[in-house]
Formats: C-alpha cells, sequence, structure tokens
C-alpha cells in the first residue's frame, strides 16, 4: 500500500466503554459514545463525519473563491446530520459577500464536487443550501 492520504487509530482504554483515544494524522482527539439523548459532552463519530463534510467543503470553498480572485468574505458551512432508517446530512454554505449568477453556479459546483462529498453521496444523501450576501 503507498503511502495513506489520511489515517487514524482508535484504541479503546480500560473503563465504562464510552471513550475512545483517536490518533488523527498525529493530532489526538477523544471521542465519546453519547449516555443517552441529548447534547453530546464532545466529539461523537458522527460529529466527526460532519466535521471532515464541513471542513472539506470550506476548504474547497476558499480555493475557489481564491483561484478566480473573488472578494474575501466570511464563509460558514454548517453539517448537521438527520439520523433514521435513511439518514441524511444536511448541509448549509454561507458566504457573507454576494457573487454574480456565473460564480453562484460555479460555487455550488464546487461544493457539490468536494473530495468528502464525493466520497459520501452515495452512501448518503447530502442536502444543500447555498446562501451568498447571507452577511
Amino acid at each position: 500500500m503507498d503511502a495513506p492520504a489520511a489515517w487514524a487509530r482508535g484504541r479503546l482504554p480500560d473503563g465504562d466503554g464510552r471513550v475512545v483515544s483517536l490518533d488523527i494524522n498525529g493530532y489526538a482527539l477523544d471521542c465519546i459514545v453519547p449516555a443517552g439523548s441529548g447534547e453530546p459532552e464532545g466529539a461523537t463519530s458522527f460529529g466527526l463525519l460532519a466535521a471532515a463534510l464541513s471542513s472539506c467543503t470550506a476548504m474547497s470553498v476558499r480555493t475557489f473563491l481564491q483561484r478566480f480572485d473573488l472578494p474575501r468574505a466570511s464563509v460558514e458551512v454548517d453539517v448537521a446530520l438527520e439520523s433514521g432508517p435513511s439518514p441524511v446530512l444536511h448541509r448549509r454554505v454561507a458566504r457573507a459577500a454576494d457573487l454574480d449568477p456565473d460564480a453562484r453556479a460555479q460555487l455550488a459546483a464546487v461544493v457539490d464536487g468536494t473530495p468528502v462529498t464525493v466520497l459520501l453521496r452515495d452512501a448518503i444523501v447530502i442536502v444543500t443550501r447555498l446562501e451568498v450576501g447571507a452577511g
């Protein structure tokens, strides 16, 4: 196998089994199994999945804006998982400054073609809402 583009290792230390110690490309992070319903106490496996899509999307948007020398503006990417028998990832991409219709269409294509989107889209539905001039 060639050198991996990314790697992660999970270790289950002694204890209640709710915490997995992760090593992600040399960065340490704990991941928890939520205790019941409500807000999790930290990073979860599904939270990390949402974070992967969110961060990849944000980086792809930044690259697009730089490549086409478009004005810099605040960009936010929110991703939420709707669980159930057919889970859905809801992605909201918001850019504070407006774009002309052509740039907006190109940005939508970039968002729908990010590497993590391409990796996930055959396994889970991803619904994207693009908001420009939302600042």
